[in-house]
């Protein structure tokens, strides 16, 4: 870990902000998506088995057994697969869980669609349905519709948004994969002048000012 720290210092020594990002950037904005998304889905998950434990807890959880010990990924994926198709919080957990697996199988496409359908499913919890959009964008980010990704960020990046500062670090990649750095830096220096950011990305968004000075 201090290797990687240590390297990415070094690029931004040498003022290459955009490939630092493009190295480095969605591991981190994806380690903030999957703190958020864990933490919601454990309050879910606990408050829903509270009140209900049977068979598809049992289901739930086998899968996420078989997931976790790489076992048998494709019998993993198959039964989170028939979970997600309820219509219930086991369900959508099933779903978030579906789309990890498929995304760290480089088969990012079909994780965009699963993330993409929670997030338009109508009665989706909002920080569920955030979440996805997160997700769903983070893995675009490299090759994606900038002005459609820009688009579903945006709602996300207004004040008061439990996640302004994530969908704000996105836009800011955006910028900087359109190679428009005065926009990047603008975002930046919001985040990092903003309190109420979390430390990791307020310390990120001062690195990244840093690294943008002409």
């Amino acid at each position: 870990m201090a290797d990687i720290f240590q390297e990415v210092e070094d690029d931004l020594k040498k003022d290459r902000a955009t490939a630092w990002w493009k190295r480095y950037g969605r591991y981190v904005i994806g380690l903030a998506v999957a703190i958020v998304a864990g933490t919601a889905a454990y309050q879910a998950w606990t408050a829903y088995d509270l009140e209900q434990r049977g068979a598809r807890s049992d289901a739930y959880a086998s899968a996420l057994a078989l997931a976790a010990g790489q076992s048998d990924e494709a019998k993993a994926l198959s039964d989170l697969s028939e979970i997600a198709s309820g219509d219930d919080t086991y369900g959508m957990l099933a779903s978030f869980d579906e789309a990890r697996l498929l995304a760290a199988a480089d088969k990012t496409d079909e994780a965009v669609v699963i993330w993409d359908r929670i997030a338009a499913k109508q009665g989706t919890d909002q920080a569920f349905g955030a979440v996805a959009t997160l997700l769903s964008v983070m893995h675009q980010v490299d090759d994606g519709d900038v002005e459609s990704l820009k688009a579903r960020l945006e709602p996300l990046a207004v004040t008061g948004n439990a996640f302004r500062p994530t969908a704000t670090e996105l836009l800011a990649t955006l910028a900087l994969r359109e190679n428009d750095r005065q926009t990047a830096r603008d975002l930046f220096t919001e985040l990092s002048d903003d309190l109420t950011a979390p430390p990791g990305i307020r310390a990120r968004a001062t690195q990244m000012i840093e690294a943008l000075k002409d």
